[in-house]
């Protein structure tokens, strides 16, 4: 996959270039249908996919002070889209004056002159330039103007419920891991690096490795236990992570800690990936760490059963 950062920067022609734009925050299981029909329309029409996002998320430049948070970063994106076979991403660097571009000089500029734009495809709820003035009605209406072929992607849905990034961070936000998972068609999961903590667990015979999340603005899933799968140094593990404050021990900074079964090397610096398989319980506070420790051997029972 060819990743082009600057939108001064134009692509060869080819046979057929399939064009798609989107935030694509999460890469749900609708925005993975968009992904596979571009890339089935390029391959057979022996042409290009090509997929254009926006980083940051438009969200952080149009309103200040939000609360938002992200599925997925940039670099979680870049992997989804690599493993789903796009041939060129095209990251355009979404600020105050890009938001001002009309939908027309898109369309004109970057879609067509630079991107070589055969045809795009586009969500149903999709939009584009200023004031959101680009969508699928405002290509169909123009579509003699730019000679450009489009394609619309309906709404998708899981079991009748619609599916959306909003969708998404509802279920995480209450906990509901599995039902988040159903959406994305896939594991929700965070990337970080592994620093010190306060050796607690290790007291207890629960070692943790202590988590700094890599995108600050990641959302991380409501606080508590869950049962989770490890990727580190390009091995798996179970374990069981915690999100939260540690009441126990009257902790005020919110913790990310996991426990790794069978496993007991030091891995300080290391970069450690955690995908989430499900909700065990509510942070709860002990009367002590002996109380504590009881609790962590019926967690780590019940996360081995996954």
């Amino acid at each position: 996959m060819k990743i082009i950062k600057s939108n001064t920067i134009k692509i060869q022609k080819s046979n057929f270039n399939i064009t798609t734009i989107g935030s694509f925050d999460g890469i749900h299981l609708g925005h993975k249908k968009i992904l596979q029909t571009i890339t089935k329309k390029a391959k057979k029409n022996n042409g290009k996919s090509i997929l254009i996002t926006f980083w940051p998320h438009p969200r952080y430049v149009l309103k200040k002070n939000n609360d938002f948070k992200l599925l997925t970063s940039l670099d979680e994106k870049i992997k989804i889209f690599e493993e789903n076979k796009i041939d060129i991403l095209y990251v355009i660097d979404f600020s105050l004056k890009f938001s001002k571009v009309s939908a027309y000089n898109f369309v004109k500029n970057i879609l067509l002159d630079e991107l070589k734009t055969n045809c795009i495809l586009i969500g149903y709820n999709n939009n584009f330039g200023k004031n959101r003035e680009g969508n699928i009605k405002y290509l169909e209406e123009n579509k003699n103007i730019f000679n450009i072929d489009i394609i619309s992607i309906p709404k998708q849905s899981v079991d009748k419920i619609s599916i959306s990034s909003t969708k998404i961070r509802e279920h995480l936000i209450n906990g509901k891991i599995q039902s988040a998972n159903q959406l994305l068609g896939r594991k929700y999961s965070i990337n970080g690096k592994v620093v010190r903590g306060n050796g607690i667990g290790r007291k207890i015979n629960f070692p943790t490795a202590n988590i700094q999340i890599n995108e600050p603005k990641k959302l991380l899933p409501k606080n508590g236990v869950y049962a989770v799968k490890v990727i580190l140094n390009k091995k798996t593990y179970l374990g069981m992570l915690n999100i939260g404050y540690k009441p126990t021990i009257e902790n005020k900074k919110k913790t990310i800690e996991v426990n790794i079964f069978k496993f007991s090397k030091d891995i300080y610096n290391n970069k450690i990936s955690i995908v989430f398989i499900k909700r065990i319980r509510n942070e709860k506070k002990f009367k002590n760490l002996n109380e504590l420790k009881k609790q962590l051997i019926i967690d780590k029972k019940k996360a081995e059963l996954i």
